[in-house]
């Protein structure tokens, strides 16, 4: 899979021709013309603005604010597929009985849309370029920049009442899906990356909670 990761002057001539009186017996004057001074253009030539480096980390994770889109695009330059996160917070779960969290529920509410040449490593029962969404693709970090060993525990699918708003774990071609991916992390503020293709990929990280919160 190719990919690559998510920016005149104008002249006026007026010419007058003098005619002698007929019988007159005077030599027609010879045409006057007059050309004025082209004059200087004070439009100026716009600057072309230059596309963003976006900001990565030591680990080669694209760095996002909450609401700022990111996208893989495919060799020809074309959207491979994109991922916008709009907010993420520490929740209390709501569903009947909730299992116990080992840290605190965090509700990650993003937006994803795929292409109809969505190309990825994973392939789901023989489905191949399948896009993945579920706690597995998430990575966690404290404060402090530790690695939490994992984000992953019934929480993430039990926490919610209304089951409708959770994410489906793998989408493929041509679609476009939003909701909530529910983690389960140590600490009440951090980071949390989503690598679609596994740790050490590459991917997008996003601070939490995050400022809108």
């Amino acid at each position: 899979m190719m990919t690559k990761v998510i920016w005149c002057a104008a002249l006026t001539v007026s010419v007058f021709l003098l005619a002698g009186c007929g019988g007159s017996g005077e030599p027609e004057a010879s045409p006057t013309v007059s050309v004025p001074a082209a004059a200087n253009s004070t439009e100026a030539t716009p600057t072309p603005t230059p596309t963003p480096t976006p900001k990565t980390n030591a680990r080669d994770q694209t760095i996002k604010e909450v609401a700022e889109a990111g996208w893989v695009e495919l060799e020809d330059g074309s959207i491979n597929f994109k991922v916008k996160v709009t907010s993420v917070e520490i929740i209390k779960c709501d569903s009947t009985f909730p299992p116990e969290a080992n840290g605190y529920p965090l509700a990650v509410e993003m937006q994803v849309e795929t292409s109809a040449d969505l190309s990825t490593n994973t392939s789901v029962n023989g489905q191949p370029n399948m896009l993945g969404l579920g706690p597995y693709n998430w990575i966690g970090y404290a404060e402090n920049g530790t690695r939490m060993n994992t984000v992953e525990s019934p929480v993430s699918q039990n926490c919610l009442a209304d089951q409708s708003r959770m994410l489906p774990q793998h989408i493929g071609k041509a679609e476009k899906v939003s909701g909530v991916v529910i983690l389960d992390v140590s600490d009440k503020s951090g980071q949390v990356a989503y690598e679609p293709w596994g740790p050490g990929a590459g991917g997008w990280i996003w601070e939490y909670p995050s400022k809108s919160s």
